[in-house]
């Protein structure tokens, strides 16, 4: 039988979210498509081609609403809500994260397509290109690290179990869970803080960069005329 990659990714994804990434292989997809997993083999090299086409698949909605900044939205608020988006794309499956970490994008074109809009937009904000670049880079691999652990993390109860524990050797971080429980915090407040920190940063660069040019536009600007 024919094999639609496209079909084989979004079958790989349904196994995905029932047994989990460690229990999904190449064979055990081909076994699903009812094909011979060489045949499935001639479309992904690898599992990580395989991966890389799931995680296409995972993100290709999120990339067809993928647009500019409204006319006069702040570059770091686009920034906030484009990275909102894939968060919520990747948590929408089981080990999401997982999957798109570590990405050729080549392959896994709409999370490509997210850092080349991201690079685009910084760079139109007054980024230079390279630092543009380097700013969608850390965005998008702080963005799949943080998911990546929100999906790994513990329950609270079995989180606080640990921290609880005799032999647990970091009391100050102990504590400090503990009032982030008490405080009823959820995912979305934890993840907001931890954007901010990111977005924060990029807002202190690019401020930080809009000065030097102007002290260097002032250093090398003809004296104003003398009057007598």
């Amino acid at each position: 039988m024919a094999i639609d990659r496209d079909h084989a990714a979004r079958t790989a994804l349904r196994l995905l979210d029932a047994e989990g990434l460690e229990k999904l292989t190449v064979r055990r997809l081909a076994r699903e498509l009812g094909v011979q997993a060489p045949a499935l083999y001639w479309h992904f090299a690898n599992k990580r081609a395989l991966l890389d086409q799931m995680t296409d698949a995972m993100l290709a909605p999120a990339a067809a609403r993928l647009d500019r900044p409204a006319p006069g939205q702040p570059w770091w608020e686009w920034l906030e809500e484009i990275l909102g988006g894939l968060r919520r794309a990747l948590l929408a499956h089981r080990d999401g994260a997982s999957v798109a970490s570590g990405a050729d994008l080549r392959r896994a074109h709409a999370l490509g397509l997210h850092a080349e809009r991201i690079t685009q937009v910084l760079h139109e904000a007054g980024f230079s290109l390279a630092d543009a670049s380097r700013a969608a880079g850390a965005s998008i691999h702080f963005l799949v690290g943080r998911v990546v652990e929100e999906q790994t993390r513990p329950d609270p109860e079995a989180e606080r179990a640990v921290l609880d524990a005799a032999d647990f050797p970091f009391p100050f971080m102990a504590r400090s869970m503990h009032e982030r429980h008490a405080s009823a915090a959820s995912p979305d407040d934890d993840f907001g803080y931890a954007l901010s920190i990111v977005v924060a940063g990029l807002r202190t660069l690019h401020t930080g960069a809009r000065d030097t040019s102007d002290t260097t536009d002032s250093a090398t600007a003809p004296p104003p005329e003398s009057r007598p």
